[in-house]
């Protein structure tokens, strides 16, 4: 189905996230180094958008995707 691959391009979109500024994807890691990272933006559109809010962002609309929620069946 098609809504499988659009949850799969988001999560692959937050893992290329984690990997690129956490540069790992062990979470026991990325906890540790959460704080350091609390107050990182990406610009998007001219609107700054805090690092955390949108990999979590991307890992819901994955697990969403992936679980096939009513709603969002094609």
């Amino acid at each position: 189905m098609i809504m499988n691959r659009i949850a799969d391009v988001f999560f692959i979109f937050a893992l290329i996230l984690l990997i690129l500024y956490f540069k790992s994807l062990n979470f026991l890691l990325i906890f540790h180094l959460m704080p350091f990272f609390s107050n990182e933006t990406i610009s998007f559109f001219s609107y700054n958008i805090k690092l955390i809010d949108i990999i979590a962002f991307f890992i819901l609309i994955g697990a969403v995707g992936k679980s096939a929620q009513i709603g969002l069946h094609t």
